[in-house]
């Protein structure tokens, strides 16, 4: 049976956007989208499904890994999995689009949302999961998890959680120590959610905006019970550098890297 938009399966998301299922199968799905002008998806990558766009009408701003590529009317373009992405449209005309995932990528999708009020207590919680079952809450961790919108951002750092499956599952913070130095902080991923690439995820991002916030050295503090943490920033270009005292007390090692 041949399929069209007048008796596919439809759903909208976001800001009236529309989309129309063609193919909905568990290793392969194909949907025809609309997006209005002035409409954006939220930032996100999925774990297993890769995708193609295809550009049907209009001109497509892509996000992709912290770059923007402009995709237009015949052009395509491949996201392969984990890659974080969004796709927007910034001009007057609506923007039609296929989009194939292959695997089916619902239920596959991490996103990058940004801090809100609303979200103020998943820093608190996420933090205090993990540092209750190493080590302990110290009174800074307090001060700044209490009050992360006067602490963090209105100082000029920036806080975001990865969501999956509709729940906040992890969360980091750039704490603003001068105009090219930030310490990178309250960084957690539930247990539950542990294993599948969140703080991957979370790091990807990271790099992303202190590209965009023009930082030139980024520095954390750990400690070397905390293996799997070390390992991941070491692959994100972390090297240790000699230690002086700082606001935590479990804290032995420094890690620092230059952009």
């Amino acid at each position: 049976m041949k399929t069209t938009i007048q008796n596919a399966e439809h759903y909208t998301w976001g800001n009236n956007c529309d989309a129309w299922h063609l193919l909905k199968s568990e290793t392969l799905n194909v949907i025809r989208e609309r997006m209005p002008s002035g409409t954006a998806e939220q930032l996100h990558c999925h774990l297993k499904a890769q995708q193609v766009f295809y550009i049907l009408s209009g001109t497509a701003t892509f996000d992709i890994n912290g770059e923007t590529e402009l995709v237009n009317t015949n052009e395509s373009i491949h996201v392969p999995p984990r890659i974080l992405h969004k796709i927007s449209n910034d001009y007057v005309e609506d923007l039609s689009f296929i989009i194939i995932s292959e695997p089916n990528a619902h239920g596959d999708r991490v996103e990058i949302v940004e801090y809100s009020e609303e979200l103020k207590s998943n820093i608190k919680v996420l933090n205090e999961e993990w540092l209750n079952k190493y080590f302990e809450v110290e009174p800074n961790d307090t001060i700044q998890l209490s009050d992360p919108k006067g602490e963090i951002i209105n100082k000029g750092g920036v806080i975001f959680y990865a969501r999956y499956n509709n729940n906040i599952v992890g969360t980091a913070s750039l704490l603003k120590i001068s105009n090219e130095y930030y310490e990178l902080g309250k960084m957690a991923v539930t247990e539950s959610a542990q294993g599948i690439g969140i703080g991957n995820i979370l790091m990807d991002h990271t790099m992303h905006l202190v590209k965009k916030l023009g930082v030139k050295q980024l520095v954390l503090y750990s400690n070397t019970g905390l293996a799997p943490a070390l390992n991941l920033y070491r692959k994100y270009g972390f090297a240790e550098v000699s230690m002086e005292p700082n606001n935590y007390k479990r804290a032995n090692i420094k890690m620092q890297k230059t952009l």
